[in-house]
């Protein structure tokens, strides 16, 4: 092996090393940038099976989802979200809350956000894993593999959105509805620009896919929210 094999090898070692610990490397930044700009490149490298080129979809995905979570804690959490929806309730509601739950209610905040930081990358996932079973009804028949990544690449160009949405969301409170829209324009630029013809054909029917499974993971994550909240809700009340 020649030195500057060794050189190249080294580097991709350093990378993968980075990639494994933190979730992300230069090839993780690159995938991102592609799945915004460039959608297609990356939608063809899933189709034809080449996992070099880019970052495997669902580690992204689990990276993406490792970086919001701790944004979110920095910036108060899910703990802080939930104290300042129960904001609204009187000193006597809040009292009796607190005996309910049998703990400070600063103690409850804190566990209901531990658990939802565990429980958002497994219920996310599994639930907008659900829309591979749409995508397989389009077009050609294809490895599940590989629709799982294809779905996994949408995702992932919209939670990129929502990463960079979460700054002016929770310091300049910025509109859910704007945040939300802006993610749903990441998942339907993704899949409208990326997807091949083969799978989605073109014009009308294009537009009448991206649209429809836009909607699918939209109404799967907003079911996964719902999920996790009621989940780590019972999860803080019987913590023991």
């Amino acid at each position: 092996m020649s030195g500057s094999e060794i050189e190249d090898q080294d580097r991709k070692d350093r990378e993968d090393l980075i990639e494994d610990t933190l979730g992300f490397n230069l090839r993780s930044i690159k995938t991102l940038y592609a799945l915004l700009a460039s959608p297609r490149s990356v939608m063809r490298a899933i189709v034809e099976r080449d996992r070099e080129r880019f970052t495997p979809m669902i580690r992204l995905f689990l990276g993406l989802m490792g970086v919001q979570v701790a944004l979110s804690v920095i910036w108060g959490g899910h703990a802080g979200i939930l104290e300042q929806s129960l904001s609204r309730l009187s000193e006597e509601q809040l009292q009796d809350l607190q005996t309910l739950v049998d703990r400070p209610l600063d103690e409850f905040y804190a566990i209901f956000g531990t658990i939802i930081g565990f429980l958002q990358p497994i219920l996310v996932g599994l639930f907008t894993a659900g829309s591979v079973l749409v995508l397989r009804l389009m077009g050609e028949r294809r490895p599940f593999s590989v629709n799982l990544n294809l779905m996994f690449a949408t995702l992932n160009a919209g939670s990129t959105i929502g990463l960079v949405v979460m700054i002016p969301q929770t310091q300049l409170d910025l509109p859910w509805s704007i945040g939300m829209g802006l993610v749903m324009l990441g998942y339907f630029q993704a899949f409208f620009r990326g997807m091949p013809e083969s799978i989605i054909g073109t014009g009308l029917k294009r537009w009448g896919y991206s649209l429809l499974m836009t909607l699918v993971l939209i109404i799967l994550i907003l079911i996964a929210g719902l999920v996790m909240q009621v989940t780590a809700l019972f999860g803080a009340y019987i913590w023991p």
